[in-house]
């Protein structure tokens, strides 16, 4: 098992999407979400869409208390 673990990702979609991408080429099979994930003047709600259909287990990092608990 290859595991990764995210975090501050502050609404940067396209961050995101490379970070998945790296994911997937490492033949990462377990992701653990640890919060900041939607804070920030990026793209909060198209972040919030692409964490969920992901499914991966997310915690609330310090500046997510306003945020939802994704998962």
């Amino acid at each position: 098992m290859r595991f990764a673990a995210v975090s501050d990702i502050h609404g940067n979609l396209p961050a995101l999407e490379a970070v998945i991408a790296d994911i997937g080429a490492q033949g990462v099979t377990e992701v653990v979400n640890l919060g900041d994930s939607l804070s920030g003047p990026l793209w909060p709600v198209e972040t919030a869409g692409r964490l969920i259909a992901l499914g991966w287990p997310s915690l609330a990092g310090n500046p997510s208390r306003n945020e939802k608990i994704l998962s």
